[in-house]
C-alpha cells in the first residue's frame, strides 16, 4: 500500500480489505482490556488517545464503539501519513456518528505530536520500520502518554506467514492485501526482537503478551 501511483480505488479496497482482516483477528479486541484497566485508575475525563498510523480506522473506531457502549468518554485521534487514509478515516467516522473520534496527517517519525495524551498506542504499524526507525517510535511514543503505550503488531513465524496467506485471500479480494499479508508477517520482528527495540527506545518494566493469530502485545506504563 505504500506504493507510489496507487489509485484511489485500489487503496480503498486495501484499506476495506484490512478493516476486515483486522475484525477478523479482533485487533482492538486485543487492545482494549488495558484501555479499560487504566479508565478505572485515572480520573480525568475523557480519556485520551492517539492511534499512530491509524490507516483507515476502523480500530480506533472500534475502540471508540467499546468505550461508549463500557460508558467511558473518550477522545481518540488517529493520526497516518497518507492524506487518502485520513479522508477514508474521517468518512467512516461521519457515517458511524462517531464524532469524537478525529483523523490527521502526520508522519509521526518527521512531526512528533505536540500534546499529551493518557494512551498511545498504534496496531500493525511496528513491521512496516526498520530497527532504528522502531526505536525512534518508541521513544517517541513514551515522551507522548502520559500514562500507556501498547503496541500490536505481528509475530514473524511461519505459522502466522501461512495464516496471512490463507485469510488475506479469504477475507478481501484486493490484491494488494493478498501480497502485503504474507510479506508483512516476514517482515516483522519476534517479540525477542521487539522486545529489545523497546529497552532501546528508553522503555523498561513493559509487559508482551501472545494472542491469536500470531500477534504480541506490548504494554508499558508510566506508573
Amino acid at each position: 500500500m505504500d506504493q507510489p501511483g496507487l489509485s484511489e480505488r485500489e487503496h480503498g479496497s486495501a484499506l476495506n480489505g484490512l478493516r476486515r482482516v483486522n475484525w477478523w483477528s479482533r485487533s482492538s479486541a486485543i487492545l482494549w482490556p488495558s484501555i479499560q484497566k487504566l479508565s478505572h485508575t485515572v480520573e480525568q475525563r475523557p480519556l485520551r488517545i492517539l492511534d499512530i498510523a491509524s490507516g483507515g480506522g476502523d480500530v480506533a473506531l472500534n475502540l471508540a464503539q467499546r468505550a461508549q457502549r463500557a460508558g467511558i468518554a473518550v477522545e481518540v485521534d488517529g493520526c497516518d501519513i497518507s492524506p487518502y487514509a485520513v479522508k477514508h478515516a474521517s468518512d467512516l467516522a461521519a457515517r458511524m456518528q462517531l464524532e469524537q473520534v478525529q483523523f490527521y496527517e502526520r508522519d509521526i517519525l518527521q512531526e512528533p505530536v505536540d500534546r499529551q495524551y493518557d494512551v498511545v498506542m498504534c496496531s500493525l504499524f511496528l513491521h512496516h520500520l526498520d530497527e532504528a526507525q522502531s526505536v525512534q517510535l518508541f521513544n517517541i511514543m513514551s515522551k507522548t502518554t502520559r500514562h500507556l503505550v501498547l503496541v500490536n503488531d505481528l509475530r514473524r513465524s511461519r505459522v502466522g506467514y501461512w495464516l496471512a496467506w490463507a485469510g488475506c485471500r479469504l477475507l478481501t479480494r484486493s490484491p494488494i492485501v493478498h501480497t502485503d499479508g504474507p510479506l508483512s508477517v516476514a517482515g516483522a520482528f519476534t517479540m525477542e526482537e521487539a522486545a529489545d527495540l523497546a529497552r532501546q527506545g528508553g522503555l523498561s518494566g513493559f509487559q508482551m503478551s501472545r494472542h491469536w493469530p500470531q500477534r504480541w502485545l506490548l504494554e508499558w506504563s508510566r506508573t
